[in-house]
């Protein structure tokens, strides 16, 4: 057996003291990039709750510089065109005819579903209606609950939730004579937790639309048709259930009805 001389010993030692050191170094600077990562992502979370929170305060305490009040009697009650001579019918449901109103006037730009045309107020089903009407030459037909909706849209929603859950079939307050005479039936709804509107069912399952074409539009571009074209073909299951169209706008509501060969 060798005999190991005393340098080689402190050498050894140094060695293993320095390899221990190294390790260590490279463990704490792992910790360290943990560290950093957690911070940045702290960090991260309170710039992102600060400009949502910040967002929300200054919506909610300074007014919008860009709003447009209108008063709540310029809001429109709905439109209504029946001549019975059309063979399209047009009909839509819009949250802007179907809600209570507590107070005298309404921000424009915080409406969702409210624009301000010749100073009138229309809902966005409304006026994708009267488009379709340009276009077609058809009728329109308001589809008008007897039972208002919330003021708040959470509060429409949350009833829209209530309804869904128990199938309710809202009662209308317009109803029309016949729809013998219409070949094609055009359907404007928004798009409500991916659902139809329940008053719009309410209106589908009250006439027969057998050997009808029924086309469906949203008035949501970025939700699409939702469960819409299916809720129409369950409640008309004799019906043609045509194609339709998720709108960005009135003109994307005419160009596509055109394209359908339905312009007059």
């Amino acid at each position: 057996m060798g005999i190991s001389h005393p340098y080689t010993r402190k050498l050894r030692v140094c060695c293993d003291s320095f390899k221990g050191k190294v390790i260590s170094m490279k463990k704490e600077k792992t910790k360290m990039s943990r560290r950093k990562k957690v911070v940045i992502a702290v960090i991260a979370a309170v710039v992102a709750v600060a400009v949502v929170g910040g967002g929300i305060f200054y919506c909610t305490f300074f007014p919008n510089p860009l709003a447009k009040k209108i008063s709540v009697s310029d809001i429109s009650a709905g439109t209504m065109s029946v001549t019975g001579e059309s063979n399209v019918l047009v009909a839509y449901f819009s949250l802007t005819n179907n809600r209570v109103y507590t107070a005298d006037e309404m921000d424009a730009v915080s409406s969702a579903s409210l624009k301000i045309e010749d100073g009138t107020g229309y809902g966005h089903a409304e006026l994708l209606a009267l488009a379709a009407q340009e276009v077609t030459g058809g009728d329109v037909f308001p589809i008008k609950v007897s039972d208002l909706y919330p003021e708040t849209y959470g509060g429409a929603f949350d009833r829209h939730h209530s309804e869904m859950g128990t199938s309710l079939r809202p009662e209308l307050t317009e109803h029309l004579k016949s729809v013998e005479n219409y070949d094609t039936v055009i359907i404007i709804y928004p798009n409500w937790l991916s659902s139809m509107p329940l008053p719009v069912l309410s209106f589908l399952e009250e006439y027969d639309f057998s050997g009808k074409t029924i086309i469906p539009i949203a008035t949501s571009q970025a939700l699409g048709l939702g469960s819409g074209p299916e809720q129409i073909a369950a409640a008309c299951p004799d019906a043609v259930v045509a194609d339709g169209l998720s709108a960005k706008s009135e003109d994307s509501v005419k160009e596509f009805l055109t394209k359908a060969g339905l312009a007059k």
